[in-house]
């Protein structure tokens, strides 16, 4: 993220959390800690009173008003664009608070030191004043102070493009920050989150940043730099997904806001933003008035790592006019200034001290994490170590006593199954060969004596009436023992039992059939009556489809996906009226199935437009 937006909101932290020291101050400290607030608005003006009372500091000697009038000064020199002159008074402004022990201001200012220097492009110095910056503030235990540092430490990895160390440093500050219900500081540390978005080509997650923000900055009175801000990134996301027009309209709201609190280096890279917007939209001439004004701008102020950019942003508008000349002249100027930068060298120095810094802080909390142990173990000692003897040994008695109850449960369970299934076994068998012969016997009697005995009508009739329910009952008795047999309790059992009876029934009458299956089965798990209700169901669908649609074709269809399986069968026939239908027994039977195991079933039909019977059921032990 560009430094320079954090000059503003930096000096605010500072200013606005500053010890207080109530009657203790003097009125040139006062004094010169109110000129800090106006820097932004009257650098000139600032920097008058802070070598006034820097004059009155060195006669009086009083180190704590040299202090507040260094740090001054200095971020008045650094908002003029004067980095030669801010350095050296913010450094000795940090020394000063050091030597009055002050932690607190010692810490705003090596923050803004580190800011200086980032905002030079000289990340090396920066990350060593920001290193030390975040040391000093694990002594404060203080979450305002960890807020600031852990934002500033996430700038700092963001500009070396470790976008995902970065993160977790932002999303640090925002949850400090939230937790103290500090609005300001929070969104400032979501809209540097949003430019790490942006840089990961991620502007639908930087949008989401902004959704969030927007309605408590908006609300704000005043905010002006907030709200610029949030415009800015609203202006990055738009363009980033290539929306131009939304992009220009949010960057032409933050330029005008810039422009109203004269804040010129946001001013600079907003008509830089506003320009390269123009450009894509082929205004050409717009484009080349804000990016010649970015550039003059950033030259003035000696912002020396954003007037490459103007100048990279100058280069691509003639190229997209065809005016080759000029967009070479832009290119080679551009890349001058980068060279005088030494990029390269310093991200590799500034990597450097990053993994050292990072190494140095695991290894403290390690220490730390050990004495802390040890100093424990002292404290504690026989007693401790006795009572958790027994809290252990309690708990492994409870543990074994659950193990040994649990174990009881799995072995009752595991033999209730086997006499089940021996139960179930029996009577499938027993249905076999007892009923099932007898039930067979009665059917091949009857056929016997329709085909031998003399005609006679009443006769016939009811020898005709015997084998037609012997032979419904011997069928329906296949079914119980079929669903009872636990050899047919997996679903794909069922599923070829369907196959079986579809073809038997639709194949004599010339019905062409089709059955498909889709997902994975082995992990239903229905029970007995399920598996008994779902297969009759189907049986119904299937007969009534057979015996009155009068169809041609019928596609079976049965599907698993998340734990639920779906049967669908739909014919071609003649169709129904479903509510003159469900007054017929089958269709109330299927429903009443369906409601028993708390599936859903659901008819559909017309006249003339075939019907559609949709079983679902839930996977269930």
């Amino acid at each position: 993220m560009r430094p320079i937006i954090f000059i503003v909101t930096v000096f605010l932290f500072t200013a606005g959390y500053c010890p207080a020291q109530g009657d203790k101050d003097s009125s040139a400290i006062a004094e010169v800690r109110a000129a800090f607030k106006i820097i932004s608005r009257a650098p000139d003006s600032a920097l008058s009173i802070a070598e006034k009372d820097l004059e009155q500091a060195r006669r009086t000697g009083d180190k704590r008003l040299a202090a507040y009038a260094y740090k001054t000064r200095g971020w008045a020199w650094m908002h003029k664009g004067s980095y030669d002159k801010a350095f050296p008074d913010l450094q000795l402004s940090a020394k000063l608070f050091g030597e009055l022990n002050d932690i607190r201001e010692q810490v705003y200012t090596l923050i803004n030191l580190g800011l200086a220097y980032s905002n030079h492009s000289e990340f090396t110095n920066s990350a060593k004043y920001l290193f030390v910056a975040d040391s000093l503030a694990q002594q404060l235990d203080d979450p305002q102070v960890k807020g600031l540092v852990s934002r500033q430490m996430g700038i700092l990895y963001r500009e070396q493009g470790q976008y995902r160390k970065a993160i977790p440093y932002f999303k640090e500050g925002m949850q400090l920050f939230r937790s103290l219900h500090d609005t300001l500081h929070f969104f400032d540390a979501a809209a540097s989150l949003c430019i790490v978005y942006i840089r990961m080509a991620m502007p639908d997650s930087s949008l989401g940043v902004c959704n969030i923000c927007f309605p408590f900055i908006n609300a704000m009175q005043g905010a002006h730099y907030q709200k610029g801000i949030l415009q800015e990134r609203y202006g990055d996301a738009w363009f980033a997904l290539a929306n131009y027009s939304k992009a220009l309209q949010s960057y032409n709201s933050a330029y005008k806001i810039f422009a109203g609190d004269d804040d010129r280096a946001d001013q600079a890279y907003e008509a830089m933003n506003v320009g390269k917007s123009l450009a894509k939209v082929k205004r050409y001439q717009e484009a080349e008035n804000y990016l010649l004004l970015s550039y003059r701008l950033n030259d003035s102020l000696r912002m020396a790592n954003y007037t490459p950019d103007a100048a990279a942003q100058l280069a691509i508008l003639y190229q997209a006019t065809g005016d080759w000349r000029k967009a070479y002249q832009w290119l080679e100027k551009k890349g001058d200034l980068q060279d005088s930068l030494q990029l390269a060298a310093q991200n590799e120095k500034t990597e450097q001290l990053q993994a050292q810094y990072e190494a140095d802080k695991k290894e403290k909390e390690i220490t730390l994490l050990k004495k802390d142990q040890l100093l424990t173990l002292a404290v504690v000692g026989r007693q401790k170590v006795i009572r958790n003897a027994a809290i252990a040994f309690v708990i492994l008695a409870i543990f074994i006593g659950i193990l040994i109850i649990n174990r009881y449960r799995v072995v009752h369970k595991a033999r209730r199954l086997i006499e089940l299934e021996k139960m179930r076994n029996t009577i499938a068998r027993d249905l076999h060969d007892d009923m099932g012969s007898a039930l067979s016997s009665i059917n091949i009697i009857s056929k016997v004596a329709l085909a031998t005995t003399p005609v006679d009508g009443k006769v016939n009739e009811q020898l005709k009436k015997i084998h037609e329910h012997s032979g419904l009952i011997l069928e329906n008795m296949n079914d119980i023992v079929w669903t009872i047999n636990p050899v047919n309790d997996t679903l794909e059992k069922i599923i070829f039992k369907m196959k079986e009876f579809a073809a038997d029934i639709f194949d004599p009458l010339n019905i062409d059939h089709s059955f498909e299956e889709a997902g994975d089965f082995s992990n239903i798990k229905l029970g007995l009556q399920t598996r008994r209700d779902v297969y009759l169901i189907f049986k119904e669908a299937v007969n009534n489809a057979a015996k009155y649609s009068q169809c041609t074709k019928v596609a079976i269809n049965i599907a698993s996906s998340d734990g639920q399986i779906s049967i669908r069968v739909k014919d071609n026939g003649v169709g129904f009226c479903t509510d003159t239908a469900k007054n017929g027994n089958g269709l109330k039977n299927m429903e009443q199935r369906a409601g028993r195991m708390n599936g859903e079933l659901a008819i559909t039909s017309q006249p003339g437009a075939g019907a559609e019977v949709t079983l679902t059921v839930i996977s269930h032990d």
